[in-house]
C-alpha cells in the first residue's frame, strides 16, 4: 500500500481518528496535569520532563490499549457480519473466508487497529511536549492547556466536516469535554 492510499484510508477512519487523538489529548492532559499538580503541591523537587515522560508513558499505554481494544472489537464485528452474510446466501459457514468479501474484512480490522493506535499515540505528545521541553513548570503547564484546546479546536473542526454538522458547535463541544477532564484532573492532582 502507498503512503498515500494509507493517508486516505486512515483518514476515512474518522470514528477512530477522533476516538483515539480524543483519548490521546485528554487521557495525558489528565495524567500530565494531575503529575504536575502533585509535584507542585507537594513541593516535590520532580523535573518537568520526568512529568512528561510519566505522561508519555501513558499515552503509549493508551495507544497500544485502544489499538489492540479496536483489533479484537473489529475482528469481532467482521466475522460475525461474514457469519451473518453466509447464512442469508444459505451457504456453509466459512465458505466465504479467503474470499475478497474476507480480504476486505481484515483490511478493515488492521486499518482500525492501526489508526486507533497511531492517532492515540499522536495526540499524546500534545500535553507531553511541553513538560519535557520547558523547564518552568507554570510555563509548561500553561504551555499545554494552550496547546491541548488548541488541537481540541482542530479536532472539533475536523468532526465538524466530516459530520457535515456546525465547525463551531462540534468544536465548542470537544473543548468543554477537555475544560472538564482538565479541571478534574488538576483538583485531584492537588491543584490549589
Amino acid at each position: 500500500m502507498k503512503i498515500t492510499e494509507l493517508i486516505q484510508e486512515y483518514l476515512k477512519m474518522s470514528r477512530y481518528v477522533a476516538l483515539g487523538t480524543l483519548d490521546g489529548i485528554l487521557a495525558v492532559m489528565g495524567v500530565t496535569l494531575a503529575a504536575s499538580g502533585v509535584a507542585s503541591a507537594g513541593g516535590l523537587p520532580i523535573p518537568n520532563y520526568v512529568i512528561g515522560l510519566t505522561g508519555l508513558s501513558g499515552g503509549i499505554a493508551l495507544a497500544l490499549s485502544n489499538a489492540f481494544g479496536s483489533f479484537i472489537g473489529e475482528r469481532a464485528e467482521e466475522a460475525r457480519n461474514l457469519r451473518e452474510l453466509e447464512q442469508k446466501m444459505v451457504i456453509e459457514e466459512g465458505t466465504l473466508d479467503d474470499t475478497l468479501i474476507h480480504r476486505q474484512a481484515k483490511k478493515r480490522v488492521y486499518m482500525s487497529m492501526f489508526t486507533h493506535g497511531f492517532s492515540s499515540f499522536i495526540g499524546s505528545f500534545v500535553p507531553v511536549l511541553p513538560f519535557i521541553i520547558l523547564t518552568n513548570r507554570t510555563t509548561a503547564t500553561l504551555t499545554t492547556i494552550t496547546f491541548c484546546f488548541f488541537a481540541l479546536v482542530l479536532l472539533g473542526i475536523y468532526l465538524g466536516k466530516v459530520s457535515r454538522k456546525s465547525l463551531l458547535k462540534t468544536s465548542i463541544e470537544i473543548v468543554l469535554i477537555g475544560v472538564l477532564i482538565g479541571v478534574v484532573s488538576f483538583i485531584i492532582g492537588g491543584g490549589h
